[in-house]
């Protein structure tokens, strides 16, 4: 036990003398946090620029436009004026949407002939296009009751007879899990698990390549120590430093930015804990194999947009081409991230997270496996390139 807290300490030296280490440990995750939460703060998409192009210029006409105006998902731009300034602002990204009344709008209406209104939204993005058809639908449909009542109430019609007669069929719609759209408990904690999982392999896949660069690797394999003693001493500060942030990154989501956390505390503690395993163990064993400390960072630059894309977390995995869902089953990202908004949003238990437990736990036992068991005979790398540690001293025990 005492070799194990040897090595843990000398590691802890490094980590409080490397600057930039302790800034990737400690510092870059709430960073990063920070400032996803900053963008996604809103939650749902409000106030979208909108063009309305009235050609009609009556009272009818009118009632339409202060209905936008008044709906706080619109925000309607008075300088859209004509069908040029749609097209323009539609173009040049002004507004987002666009609203056009024809000329005859009115005399159509009093003549109880079809009358079509065209609406127009931005899809090149789709998130302003998606919520713009959205609004677009409730706001028209809502008018349009309206018009037809005060119809059959022209014609005589009670209050009663015309609620029968609108009434006919009639529906309720709940929205379970996320029932108010909200983008950032959609997305947010998708990007803390990359947060995580970037960072942790990081830090951790630092370390061998680091004594293989200053030269001091070989007191590791030379000396008497089980390679199961290094890697948990040096596993140790790294492994506390990431479950750490995993708190901290819940308590700031949930505190900060309104995500939606719930379901087990325990599940969500023992997700934490096996992809911490995980990460730890296998980012240890790739530094084990890696020439250099820039190799390990164009690797991981490399593999983060992909890991998040393919892992079904936001594009739905049934409409992902078969072989790169099965690369993404054998990643723990994939797995830690969907489990993570299983048990945080549907509340799902341990007998409903068996699977996804069963594969973070042998991904744990495997990659473990191979860190507490790696060889210490290795055969001397050639220096080339360039290496991210330019520190040339270690910290020893005083």
């Amino acid at each position: 036990m005492r070799q194990i807290l040897n090595i843990a300490h000398y590691e802890i030296a490094h980590i409080l003398r490397d600057k930039i280490l302790l800034l990737i440990v400690f510092i870059v995750p709430l960073f990063y946090a920070v400032l996803f939460g900053i963008i996604y703060i809103a939650g749902t998409l409000q106030h979208v620029p909108l063009g309305i192009v009235d050609l009609d210029h009556s009272v009818e006409s009118r009632e339409i436009v202060s209905t936008f105006e008044n709906t706080p998902n619109f925000k309607v731009i008075p300088e859209v004026n004509d069908y040029a300034g749609l097209e323009a602002g539609m173009k040049n990204g002004a507004i987002r949407a666009g609203v056009v009344i024809p000329e005859d709008y009115s005399q159509k209406l009093s003549q109880h002939q079809l009358t079509e209104i065209l609406t127009v939204y931005d899809g090149s993005n789709m998130i302003y296009g998606l919520n713009s058809r959205k609004y677009l639908q409730q706001v028209l449909n809502t008018f349009s009751a309206g018009q037809t009542a005060a119809y059959l109430g022209g014609l005589g019609m009670t209050k009663k007879e015309i609620t029968n007669v609108m009434d006919t069929v009639s529906f309720s719609m709940q929205v379970w899990y996320n029932p108010t759209f909200s983008y950032t408990t959609f997305i947010f904690m998708g990007l803390v698990v990359m947060i995580l999982h970037q960072v942790g392999f990081m830090s951790i896949s630092l370390t061998v390549t680091r004594e293989k660069e200053q030269n001091s690797w070989i007191q590791f394999v030379s000396t008497a120590v089980p390679s199961w003693k290094i890697f948990v001493g040096k596993a140790i500060p790294y492994f506390i430093a990431n479950f750490f942030n995993y708190g901290l990154l819940l308590w700031f989501s949930a505190r900060f930015i309104d995500v939606k956390i719930g379901g087990s505390v325990a599940l969500i503690l023992l997700l934490g804990l096996l992809f911490n395993i995980i990460i730890v163990s296998l980012g240890f064993v790739i530094s084990l194999y890696a020439p250099n400390s820039l190799q390990i960072t164009r690797y991981l630059m490399i593999m983060s947009v992909p890991l998040f894309v393919i892992s079904g977390y936001t594009w739905p995995s049934t409409h992902i081409p078969e072989v790169l869902n099965k690369i993404a089953q054998s990643m723990p990202y994939t797995w830690m991230a969907n489990g993570f908004r299983l048990v945080t949003l549907k509340d799902w238990g341990f007998a409903d997270m068996s699977m996804t437990l069963a594969v973070l736990a042998g991904m744990a036992v495997l990659t473990s496996f191979f860190a507490l068991t790696f060889s210490k005979c290795r055969k001397p790398l050639v220096q080339t390139g360039l290496v991210v540690n330019e520190t040339t001293s270690y910290p020893r025990k005083r």
